[in-house]
Order: C-alpha cells, then structure tokens, then sequence
C-alpha cells in the first residue's frame, strides 16, 4: 500500500512549532539557546546543547516537530541518519517519520490498529495533539492532551481534526498518465494482456 504522511506531518508541525526548524521551547532562556541555528548544526552539536540544559528546564524539545534529547538520542539511526548529520528540514522530517513508525505508522497502514488507535499514539509522542481514548492518568479523552495536568503541555487541536488528518494518510490517488506514448503503451499492454 502507498500512502502520504505529508500532510499530517505539517498537521503536527503547527501545533508543535508553526513549521519552524530553527524553534526551541519557549521557555529556555536567551542565554541558554543553541549557539547557532538548529537546522546548521549537526545531530551531534544538537544533542550536547538539549544535554547541556536538560537539568535546568522542563524541556528541551527543539525544531519542526518538537524532538526531546532522549527521544533524538534513540531515533537518528532509525532515521538512516548519524550525529554528523545536520538537524537539517530534510533530516527533521525523516525524525518525525521514524516516530510516526515508532508509534505505529505501519500497523495502522496494515490495518493492525484503528485510527483511534493510532492518533492515542501520536498523542503521546506529541503532546499537542489530543488523546483521542484515554490520556496518560487514565482519564476518558475529552480533547486534553495525553499529559494534561503535567503544567506544561495541552492538546492545541481538536480530536475530530486530528481523526481526519490520520485518515489521509491512507488516502492514495492512483497515478495520472499524462503521456500520449504511455497511452499507447499501456493499452498495447492491455491488448497482450487480453489476447486481442
């Protein structure tokens, strides 16, 4: 089966960062923000500086989708990347692909889990997005984010959005030939087929 995580990638993005690579969490002092833009440094230069403030703010969820040190420190190789790899727009997003993996992409694609099911697993990856079952304490989802009650996340997107955005993920259109020869060729081919 084919299918297309663009567009719920940049559902995600927006409630995580409005697309900004470059962004870190909001509450990280001035003085205490990577030394230069997240998408020029590599993976490596980006893991010291979430280490380097990792004790000192709740936090240190950095670029497009929001990646949290110990989660970056498990994924770059899943992702095909390395620490010499720059946290780049292209490798952030090859990131986030590997969680949507992580988090069932797969199983949902197969039909081993529900929507329903696999939206509660991004809603634990990201803490923007809605629980969509149950949060973390257990709670029947209302819309809250998975961690709500933490004092430091909540869900910025409604579940019946986020249902849907899962949804085009599945959703596939079958190739358009726009080519006269591929015209030609494929009903020669359908003629072989055929017998005619």
């Amino acid at each position: 089966m084919t299918y297309n995580v663009d567009e719920l990638l940049e559902f995600i993005a927006w409630p995580e960062s409005r697309g900004d690579i470059d962004i870190v969490y909001g509450g990280i002092k001035l003085k205490d923000r990577p030394p230069n833009k997240l998408s020029t440094m590599t993976i490596g230069e980006v893991l010291a500086w979430q280490d380097s403030i990792d004790s000192q703010y709740p936090s240190e969820a950095a670029g497009k989708f929001q990646i949290m040190e110990d989660t970056l420190r498990g994924l770059y190789k899943q992702a095909g990347l390395t620490t010499g790899s720059l946290y780049s727009a292209s490798n952030q997003r090859k990131l986030a692909i590997a969680l949507l993996q992580r988090r069932g992409l797969d199983k949902y694609l197969s039909g081993s889990i529900t929507t329903l099911k696999f939206a509660n697993n991004l809603s634990k990856e990201w803490a923007s997005l809605p629980a969509t079952i149950k949060d973390r304490k257990g709670r029947p989802a209302k819309g809250q984010s998975y961690y709500a009650g933490d004092g430091l996340n909540r869900s910025h997107v409604s579940i019946a959005d986020l249902l849907a955005k899962v949804a085009t993920v599945k959703v596939t259109t079958p190739p358009v030939v726009d080519n006269t020869n591929d015209n030609i060729i494929m009903k020669t081919i359908m003629k072989c087929l055929r017998g005619v």
